[in-house]
């Protein structure tokens, strides 16, 4: 069974506009996202994310369609092996890392497509998240997020600029996915330092600083805006003492690693999660 041939177009309608061509414009790829805008009402632009999984065969198997609404992120999800009843409503758990996130989110289905929005107090463990997976009676079923925290960066730098804009590139251009994972995840790493009751010594704090001085020149013209993200999401949690050594292991990459080495392992556990058949709650 292939995806359907109106899935896409559904998951469009119900985040904003058609697909078409004419109604969208690329703005900036993420590693395997696609970040497309549209001009909206009131020259407000609508941007999204949308990432595109195939089979063997070069078929659709899913697509993962992010989105912002009133500054907020929607979720959707299609996958071939879906059929839910149009309109209903699923409470389906959330895994990051392999733990349950702090609400269960409720979806509502839609044929091959379930979509939630996303509540505030999610987002940044889903930003610093390397593996997230939905939890359905017959298991879990893993879905791949690579480069994500950059992906959702380069979406809300998207809906912040012009409508009106006649070209469809990034000016300046977007640094390497690698180098925007590694500043946001070092964004997390000093909101944390310098706000939460860590174990770190000095010269670790010192070395967060200086790694973060040595990417900030490329980073400048959408530092704001990285900014502006984590404080839409009220911050980055201090870490809870049963992920104390889960940060401590993050430190401690982030200063001995260059960021191609640190993107390289975040994707390389990404990987390496499993997955488990497709069902239905």
């Amino acid at each position: 069974m292939r995806l359907s041939l109106v899935t896409a177009a559904m998951l469009a309608t119900l985040l904003g506009g058609p697909l078409t061509a004419a109604d969208r414009a690329s703005f900036a790829p993420v590693g395997d996202w696609a970040i497309e805008r549209r001009p909206g009402p009131s020259d407000a632009p609508a941007c999204r994310m949308t990432r595109t999984e195939r089979d063997a065969q070069g078929e659709i198997s899913r697509l993962v369609i992010v989105s912002l609404n009133r500054g907020g992120l929607t979720l959707a999800i299609a996958d071939r092996n879906w059929d839910f009843p149009a309109g209903e409503r699923f409470a389906v758990p959330m895994l990051l890392d392999g733990k349950p996130a702090g609400t269960t989110l409720i979806w509502t289905g839609d044929g091959q497509i379930l979509r939630t929005p996303l509540p505030e107090t999610i987002v940044p463990d889903l930003l610093g998240a390397r593996a997230m997976a939905l939890r359905f009676a017959e298991g879990d079923m893993a879905v791949a997020l690579p480069d994500f925290a950059a992906a959702v960066a380069a979406l809300r730098l998207c809906a912040a600029g012009q409508a009106s804009q006649p070209t469809v590139a990034v000016e300046p251009p977007l640094p390497s996915r690698a180098r925007m994972a590694a500043y946001t995840v070092g964004l997390a790493l000093q909101g944390v330092l310098r706000t939460c009751k860590v174990v770190a010594t000095d010269a670790q704090r010192e070395a967060v600083e200086a790694r973060m001085a040595a990417l900030r020149p490329e980073m400048a013209p959408f530092e704001a805006a990285m900014r502006a993200q984590v404080t839409k999401s009220r911050g980055f949690a201090c870490p809870t003492a049963d992920r104390e050594a889960e940060f401590q292991e993050a430190l401690r990459r982030f200063i001995t690693l260059s960021p191609d080495e640190f993107a390289s392992v975040i994707d390389r556990q990404a990987e390496a999660a499993p997955g488990t058949p497709v069902a239905k709650p």
